[in-house]
């Protein structure tokens, strides 16, 4: 029993001698690659952030994507396992179908330091464009306006259930359907070519400027005045 409590009493004597083996340098020292692994850590988080971008597909390989955004800047894209593809237009959809002078909009992961973007969203995308012009005639039964241009090109613009139309005069500012939609007057068509026919135009919103004067540039024919008149 004494041999019990001897060999007891030796253990605690030496305890104290272990614990002190844990300070305070050996402390610090793994105090301080702790705060590194943290300060490491923070920093190369600073150098990534998340971005978006639109633009035209200037190269595709299965592992890049080179894209000129709408200012003509050149963005390095990087494409991996975990880059999901999407499109309106197609159920199967993949870096295989990414061609030059497409238009797509990609989200991801940019590094500052080697300013490349790790793409982990891409899906085809069609930037709309902006017409002014005047309208000169529309179709009722095909829901349809006529956009003539200070280019001499005649658009046929297609309006849609979702397309919004709004008119502007000194006096207001209101939302319009297809049959208020006056003719003869300046508007901003905003919408997407349509592939099916030549100048057609899909509206996803229409400007129409009722009490401004017509742009000089844009002359119409006595045909298309007619043609104005008798709607």
């Amino acid at each position: 029993m004494k041999k019990i409590i001897l060999i007891t009493f030796s253990l605690l004597l030496l305890l104290p001698r272990a614990v002190s083996a844990q300070t305070p340098d050996t402390i610090n020292q793994q105090i301080n690659e702790l705060k590194d692994k943290v300060a490491s850590r923070v920093a190369s988080l600073k150098l990534v952030e998340k971005r978006g971008v639109i633009g035209t597909v200037s190269s595709a390989t299965p592992t890049e994507i080179v894209l000129s955004d709408i200012n003509g800047n050149q963005i390095d894209i990087d494409v991996d396992e975990l880059t999901n593809f999407s499109s309106d237009q197609k159920s199967s959809f993949d870096i295989s179908d990414i061609k030059k002078g497409m238009q797509i909009s990609v989200l991801g992961l940019y590094n500052k330091d080697s300013q490349r973007l790790l793409a982990r969203f891409v899906q085809d995308y069609t930037i709309p464009v902006f017409i002014p012009g005047v309208i000169v005639s529309k179709d009722v039964k095909n829901s349809t306006v006529n956009l003539y241009t200070s280019d001499n090109i005649s658009y046929t613009v297609d309006i849609e259930d979702v397309t919004k139309t709004l008119l502007y005069s000194t006096e207001s500012f209101d939302e319009s359907g297809f049959s208020k939609i006056p003719t003869l007057v300046n508007a901003v068509v905003v919408g997407f070519p349509n592939p099916k026919e030549k100048n057609g135009i899909t509206a996803s919103r229409i400007l129409v400027f009722s009490d401004t004067p017509r742009d000089p540039k844009i002359r119409l024919t006595q045909e298309q005045t007619s043609s104005s008149s008798s709607q």
